[in-house]
């Protein structure tokens, strides 16, 4: 899940090669309504290993060679197995809505698989031009890292990343960013969701014009109210059409640890 945060798009050829990936978050989630307050505790460590394979200038073929996720919480005794994702192959396509996977049958992965292939983009991250100097600083947008943030399920966006690079070294630039990008969820919650981007650092392999890793810590927040809607009575034409929304209550997510590796090889 991690990971998906953290990828974008650029126009830049896919290469071959292994991504490993490796997450962490902790959320607490608070619900408060009229029966008072309650607080519950999830954690999730996920480990995985892709194969990428080059189809051509705008897919690629992954392969997930392993994907297990481990969880537990207030609610859920420690567990850890494989995911749906484990042993499975599939295309990804850069789109302008973003990178979209798909398995041989045309058919979509589980959720978490939907954006495979979007570490492709991290691109993104380079200052205009794509050649970082030492000491250099620039700013990412929000309409340009929705598909990194909030995968199809952001809206009304605002924010940006601030870059900086610290280091070209052996023909590999250091980029550090930090940032947040806030705006409301698409359904009819209409969740206000932050993503604060505490401390990220890109190693970027200018000659080989791909990533080589990619280190963050980050805080989650999601904020939504717990609504019910009241049909008031109507005359004639009115009728059926006036309703009344009532707050009940309300649902707070904070992420009290996000953090996320990806190693390219």
């Amino acid at each position: 899940m991690l990971w998906i945060i953290a990828v974008a798009l650029f126009a830049q050829d896919p290469v071959d090669g292994t991504i490993s990936v490796d997450s962490s978050m902790e959320l607490e989630t608070v619900i408060r309504d009229g029966k008072g307050e309650n607080i519950r505790h999830l954690t999730l460590n996920r480990k995985e290993k892709f194969k990428q394979s080059k189809v051509d200038g705008k897919s690629v073929k992954i392969e997930c060679l392993s994907s297990t996720l481990q969880k537990s919480g207030s609610d859920v005794v420690l567990e850890e197995k494989p995911t749906a994702l484990a042993g499975q192959t599939y295309v990804a396509t850069r789109t302008d809505a973003g990178w979209v996977a798909a398995d041989s049958d045309g058919g979509a992965p589980p959720a978490e698989g939907q954006n495979l292939g979007a570490w492709n983009g991290l691109a993104a991250l380079l200052p205009p031009g794509g050649e970082p100097k030492a000491g250099d600083k620039w700013n990412v947008e929000a309409k340009d890292l929705l598909t990194l943030m909030f995968p199809t399920s952001i809206r009304d966006a605002s924010g940006k990343l601030e870059c900086t690079c610290e280091s070209v070294e052996g023909g590999k630039a250091g980029i550090l960013f930090t940032g947040q990008i806030t705006g409301r969820s698409k359904d009819e919650m209409q969740a206000q969701l932050s993503l604060t981007i505490k401390t990220g650092r890109l190693t970027y392999d200018l000659t080989k014009k791909a990533p080589a890793s990619l280190l963050i810590s980050a805080e989650f927040k999601s904020d939504m109210d717990i609504v019910d809607v009241v049909r008031k009575p109507g005359i004639g034409k009115e009728i059926n059409n006036q309703e009344e929304r009532r707050k009940l209550g309300e649902i707070s997510i904070r992420s009290t640890k996000m953090e996320m590796a990806l190693t390219f090889e």
